[in-house]
C-alpha cells in the first residue's frame, strides 16, 4: 500500500516537473523569437523581424513582452518598411491593451503621423488632439498644435489652419516652430489675396531668422505682397537689401527691372491706378 502511494505521489511530481519544463520551453522559446527579432533588425533583415515580433505575439498576446514587441514591430513597419497601413493596427493594440505602457504617448504621436501619410487626416487631427493634454510641455503642446494646422492647411482649411498656426506663435519667443508657423500664416494670406496680413508675418520671419535660405524666402514673398498692392518703391527696397542667392545671382536685379518697368507702365495708365487700399 505504502508502495502505491509512493508511486503516485512520484507520478504527480514527475507531471508537475513535465509541465514546469513545457511552460519553461515555451518560454525560452518566446524569449528566442524577440532575440532573433532583434538581431534581424540590427541586421537590417526588416522582414524577418516582422516575422519573429508577430510570431511572438501569436504566441504570447498579453504577455509580459507583448507592449514591448507591439511597439518594435509598429516601429519596423512605419520606419524602416515604410508600410504605416500595416503598423496603424499595432499602435492601436499596444494603447487599447495596454494603457499603461511608457509607449503610449510616443504610440500615439506615430499612430498621428500614420494615419496622415495614409490620407486620413480626420483621425489623424483626433489622435493629435489626444496628446494635447497628455504634455505639460508648452514646447511639446506647440510641436503637436504646429502638426494639426498642418493637416488642416493640406486639407485647404485655411481658416481652421489659420487659427492652429497662431495658437503655436501666441505668447511664445521667436524659435523654430514659430517659424514655421509664420511662414505658413504668411503663405495662407498671400494665397488668399490677403497682403494687408500677409505683410506682418513675412516681416516676422525676415527680421528673426537666422537661416538665410528662409529669410530671402520671407523677403521674396514680402515683395510680392508690396508688388501686387502697388508699393512698388517698397518691393524694390526689399529686394536691394536681400542678400543674393549664389545659384541664381541674376534673380533679383532682373526682379527689380519687372517691378520697376510695372511701375512705368502703371503711371503711363491713370485710368487703372486705383491704388491698392486693402481690407476695411
Amino acid at each position: 500500500m505504502r508502495c502505491n502511494k509512493v508511486q503516485s505521489g512520484s507520478v504527480r511530481w514527475a507531471i508537475v516537473f513535465a509541465l514546469c519544463l513545457s511552460a519553461l520551453g515555451a518560454s525560452c522559446s518566446r524569449g528566442a523569437q524577440l532575440e532573433q527579432a532583434q538581431a534581424a533588425w540590427d541586421g537590417g533583415e526588416y522582414d524577418k523581424a516582422v516575422e519573429h515580433y508577430e510570431q511572438y505575439l501569436v504566441e504570447s498576446p498579453t504577455g509580459e513582452k507583448a507592449a514591448f514587441a507591439r511597439y518594435q514591430l509598429a516601429t519596423v513597419y512605419r520606419r524602416d518598411l515604410k508600410k504605416c497601413d500595416k503598423a496603424i493596427p499595432h499602435y492601436i493594440h499596444l494603447i487599447e491593451d495596454f494603457p499603461k505602457s511608457t509607449d503610449v504617448y510616443n504610440a500615439r504621436m506615430h499612430l498621428a503621423e500614420c494615419y496622415s501619410k495614409t490620407d486620413k487626416s480626420r483621425e489623424a487631427i483626433s489622435e493629435y488632439e489626444t496628446l494635447l493634454p497628455l504634455t505639460a510641455d508648452e514646447r511639446e503642446k506647440r510641436r503637436v498644435r504646429l502638426q494639426i494646422a498642418e493637416l488642416y492647411n493640406k486639407a485647404n482649411d485655411y481658416g481652421q489652419a489659420l487659427a492652429e498656426f497662431l495658437k503655436v506663435t501666441a505668447n511664445a519667443a521667436y524659435d523654430d516652430l514659430a517659424e514655421m508657423a509664420w511662414l505658413q500664416i504668411g503663405g495662407i494670406h498671400l494665397l488668399r489675396d490677403d497682403f494687408d496680413e500677409a505683410i506682418p508675418a513675412f516681416q516676422t520671419v525676415s527680421q528673426n531668422t537666422r537661416d538665410p535660405e528662409i529669410r530671402r524666402l520671407s523677403r521674396y514673398r514680402l515683395t510680392d505682397c508690396y508688388e501686387r498692392t502697388f508699393q512698388y518703391d517698397q518691393a524694390v527696397k526689399v529686394l536691394e537689401e536681400t542678400e543674393a542667392d549664389p545659384k541664381n545671382a541674376n534673380y533679383i536685379p532682373q526682379r527689380i527691372a519687372t517691378i520697376r518697368e510695372q511701375q512705368r507702365q502703371r503711371s503711363l495708365s491713370p485710368s487703372s491706378s486705383l491704388g491698392w487700399q486693402g481690407k476695411r
